[in-house]
Order: structure tokens, then sequence, then C-alpha cells
């Protein structure tokens, strides 16, 4: 049933997030008509923000999946958009709706600066869930986006044997590189050397990337449903000898 939620919670980020942010301006605006008013939106922002959170904690905490998307379109493997940021956006938002319909926006000093950090921090992550935060393998090298910018990574700049697993329940992963002159950042807050990792297994993502730095000869067919299969394979097969860059 959850994971049902979470699926379509990522398939429909943008029309959820976009009813999210009409439905906590509609309360806010609402709650200053009438007493009456105030208090059954107020309760009905709250509830709702606290929902919101609550399936936000329920996505983090759940197993990640060992799967990428297949996108033959764009020629690349991708994690999926995370269910955990796009509830944890919704919730910001009515949370922030309740907060406006409450304070008196001629208030001074703190009561105003309260409400301005609370509202930046409700457009950072809508602009994070809106635009979704992913890793994609493709046959030049590892990509990923941020609402803030992109890191790009050849497969050449990365070091053989690199990455390592890192621990389980890890949320980023640390890349290692040989030739760092070949990343590309773009953005006004650019990525370091670490990738966002929360709607993956650590284990698998930090696999498949390693296996395609230390297996150059399979790249160019990065995207394709076959290679997906071939790379699955790959991964689960025993090996034949000692494998680089496992952390024991």
């Amino acid at each position: 049933m959850l994971a049902a939620i979470f699926a379509v919670t990522v398939r429909y980020r943008r029309p959820i997030l976009a009813i999210a942010l009409v439905l906590a301006v509609f309360l806010a605006v609402g709650r200053r008509l009438s007493p009456s008013l105030d208090l059954i939106l107020g309760h009905a922002a709250f509830l709702v923000g606290v929902l919101a959170c609550l399936l936000a904690a329920l996505a983090w905490r759940r197993s990640r999946p060992a799967a990428l998307l297949v996108k033959p379109e764009v020629r690349a493997f991708a994690t999926e958009p995370s269910a955990s940021q796009i509830f944890m956006a919704a919730g910001l938002t009515f949370v922030a709706s309740l907060s406006l319909g409450t304070v008196h926006l001629a208030g001074e000093g703190l009561f105003m600066v309260l409400p301005i950090l609370l509202l930046v921090a409700v457009g950072v992550h809508l602009a994070a869930g809106w635009r979704g935060v992913a890793v994609e393998l493709r046959p030049e090298g590892v990509h990923q986006r941020d609402f803030t910018g992109s890191l790009t990574v050849p497969w050449e700049a990365l070091a053989p044997g690199r990455p390592s697993r890192p621990a389980v329940k890890a949320a980023t992963l640390a890349l290692t590189y040989a030739q760092p002159a070949l990343v590309r950042r773009h953005g006004i807050l650019p990525l370091g050397r670490r990738l966002r990792i929360d709607n993956v297994h650590p284990w698998f993502i930090a696999d498949t990337i390693r296996y395609y730095v230390d297996h150059p000869q399979h790249r160019a067919a990065i995207g394709e449903p076959g290679e997906y299969q071939r790379l699955r394979h790959a991964l689960t097969s025993p090996p034949t000898g000692p494998v680089s860059g496992h952390a024991s």
C-alpha cells in the first residue's frame, strides 16, 4: 500500500506540489476571514502538514530499491526522485501556511524574520521536489542535477576500483577522482564530491558506478534495456576473483 502511494507521489510529484501550494495559500488567506474559519482551517493545515511529514518519515525509512530507471530516450540509467523529499516539501508548505495565517505582517524584528526564513525553506524544498534530485549514469559519465545546479563526472575522471560501498544507510556517496580537472559543475551552488543517493540502495549504486569505471567497453550501451539486464546479471554473479573497492 505504502509502496504504491510512494510510486504515485513520485510519478505525479509536480501536480501534487502545485496542488499543495494552492491549498496552502487558500488556507492561509481563509483563516484571516473570520475566527471560525481560522479555527477550522488552522486545524486542517496542521493535520495535513503532520500527515505529509509522517509520510516523509516513512518514505525515508523504507528499504531503498536496488534498481535504476531505464531511460532509453536520454540514454541513461537513473535513480527515481525521492518520495521523502516530495512529502517533506508538501508538509513544510502547510506548516508555512499555518504560520503565515497566524502572524501579523505588521510585526517587527524576529516576528518578521522567522516567516521569511520559513518561506525560503519552503521555496528550497519545493524547487528540489519539483525538479527532482537524481543520479544519472550516461555513456559519457555520471550526472547529478539539483535545483541549484548540476554535476557531470566523466568516467575517465573517476579512480579505478572506486567508489567503495558506503554504510548501508548512507544518504550520500563519496566519489574519488583520478582526474578532477575533467569534472564539470554548473549552477549557483555547485555540487561537490558526493552524490545524493537517499532514493536508491547505497551498495547497488556504488557497485554499478564502479562496474562501469572498471569496464569501459560496456559504457556505450548504457540506457538500453538489454544492457540493464546484462548489468544486473553481472552484479549478482559470483566474482571470479578479488573485487576491489568494497568496504570490509
